[in-house]
């Protein structure tokens, strides 16, 4: 084997390789791409920022690739429009100052592709269904997926299937939580760029505001607070957040640029003509979701209250019966419980202990979603018939209601129009009119699943335009709490005014169980929050 072929970077070192502006591949400033260059992941996922080298990086790695490697690749971009000008502005000046490149496309270099010895590498674009069936691959590598049209992205990976590599790589500045790049990041091992402070020793990544002293216009260390040097910020090292997952994703912001000072950064924030989503999207290489479109702690924890609830009345209780059960209890005073119920084992069944919530209270009723377990949910509700109510997700199209309930062959059901739920109970929770009996500690987790879940505004079947409620991580106690509230507009208030407003902390007097800690959150995680990370 030549030295140039044990790796791109060899390779890049031995031939010299340029930009598309002439300019030698450097890592002294780029540090946090040396890595992703040498990561031979069969799928890899970048998160990014703008201009930090990304697209430049992908185009040499796979041109590389496909002819070290004979690997046929799909290179996809939102539009044909954007392909003419990327390959035109970038990928052909980038051939032209090399000339090894040169060598490698003299028999086929078009637009739409570029021959690299035995292999082909396809630009396309993502907005005909036509383009994603006329070729197969072995990778395929999709540039501003965010922009791409998703269901054409899904097309082309289903060009895959015939090859026995079968890579995927997924780079792109995000848009909204869930959607695009953010959804392969939520499934990678989400590496973060860690630093350490030279004063304190403390190891952390860098984040907005938490390492910006607005006075100073410095970066500064989140624990000690002195000033981290250019130095500081470009030497640090990749650090997964979780190892056991298969997809190798890296989170790039503008902050890990040694050449961009904490004053431009400050000056793009404060500037005007910047949009808050321009700024998380594009500087900090985040999801944005706008403050009216996401659920603050504060919507959750308004609604704390130390009244003693005594259990009375129709208490009703929303389960969503997943792998891990979650349940939420509460009447008309408000709510005063809620865990989670674990899996099901062969020592222990999550229906026995909502068998012994039904027993406990001769008037609680059970809302529980009707899939998952769809036998156990059944047999609960012939065993105490009605109090034991199954909720589908279903909109009225004819009336619009939030709720319905089935009559004769369908009693016992309840249909319910998800998005207009979630948005009840979430204004409710905002009015105060929603009292959680607890600290601000025992509703955490509550709390947590309310902020995986974000609003977009999507086109129906029928072309009209509706806000959407979508979800970024767990969001089962959100939907426990709608089949909870659905049950309160059967049995206590109809959908009136629920509940008084008041304040205070937790009470003794619950169910047996276990109060739910935060388990799958990103929250507690000390990477995320620039605590001392150890090794």
């Amino acid at each position: 084997m030549e030295y140039q072929d044990i790796s791109v970077l060899t390779f890049i070192d031995h031939y010299q390789v340029k930009n598309e502006k002439g300019d030698p591949i450097e890592f002294r400033n780029h540090l946090f791409l040396f890595d992703i260059y040498d990561d031979t992941s069969q799928n890899l996922c970048v998160m990014k920022c703008a201009q930090v080298g990304l697209s430049t990086m992908e185009i040499i790695k796979n041109m590389y690739d496909a002819h070290r490697t004979k690997l046929d690749i799909i290179y996809t971009l939102p539009t044909d429009a954007d392909v003419q000008l990327f390959v035109g502005g970038k990928v052909n000046r980038i051939i032209a100052h090399n000339p090894i490149f040169q060598q490698w496309t003299k028999d086929k270099d078009t637009i739409e592709q570029k021959q690299m010895g035995d292999s082909m590498i396809y630009f396309r674009g993502t907005w005909s269904a036509k383009a994603a069936i006329m070729v197969t691959a072995d990778r395929l590598c999709h540039d501003e997926i965010d922009s791409s049209k998703q269901d054409v992205v899904s097309q082309y990976q289903a060009r895959l299937q015939h090859s026995k590599h079968k890579q995927i790589h997924t780079f792109s500045h995000p848009s909204l939580p869930g959607e695009g790049v953010d959804k392969y990041w939520q499934k990678s091992d989400q590496k973060h760029w860690i630093i350490q402070c030279q004063e304190c020793k403390a190891k952390q990544f860098l984040s907005f505001p938490e390492s910006i002293d607005e006075d100073k216009r410095e970066f500064v260390c989140k624990k000690c607070h002195t000033t981290l040097s250019q130095d500081t910020r470009r030497i640090g090292r990749w650090v997964s957040k979780y190892p056991e997952n298969t997809i190798s994703g890296y989170w790039i912001s503008l902050l890990m640029a040694p050449w961009v000072t904490a004053g431009e950064i400050i000056d793009k924030y404060n500037d005007p003509d910047v949009s808050e989503e321009w700024f998380y999207n594009k500087i900090l290489g985040l999801p944005y979701v706008g403050s009216g479109n996401k659920v603050d702690k504060d919507i959750i924890m308004r609604n704390l209250t130390n009244e003693i609830n005594k259990q009375e009345g129709n208490i009703i209780i929303g389960v969503d019966p997943g792998i891990d059960f979650r349940v939420v209890i509460g009447n008309d005073k408000g709510l005063f419980y809620y865990e989670t119920l674990g899996k099901a084992t062969s020592t222990y069944n999550p229906y026995d202990t909502l068998r012994s919530y039904l027993l406990r209270w001769s008037k609680a009723k059970i809302f529980i979603d009707q899939g998952g377990d769809i036998i156990g949910q059944r047999k609960l509700r012939e065993e105490f018939p009605g109090r034991v109510f199954l909720c589908f997700y279903q909109r009225d199209k004819k009336n619009g209601t939030i709720f319905r309930f089935g009559k004769h062959e369908h009693e016992g059901d309840c249909y319910i129009d998800r998005n207009k739920a979630i948005e009840l109970v979430i204004n409710e929770l905002s009015e105060n009119r929603i009292p959680l009996q607890g600290t601000e500690s025992d509703w955490y987790d509550l709390y947590v699943h309310y902020s995986h879940i974000h609003k977009v505004l999507e086109e129906t079947d029928e072309g009209m335009k509706r806000w959407i409620w979508k979800r970024s991580n767990r969001d089962d106690f959100v939907h426990c709490l709608s089949y909870w509230r659905a049950g309160m507009s059967r049995f206590n208030n109809g959908g009136g005014k629920i509940f008084g407003v008041s304040t205070g902390s937790f009470i003794s007097s619950i169910p047996q169980g276990v109060h739910i800690r935060a388990d799958d959150t990103i929250t507690h995680n000390p990477i995320i929050y620039g605590e001392a990370y150890e090794d």
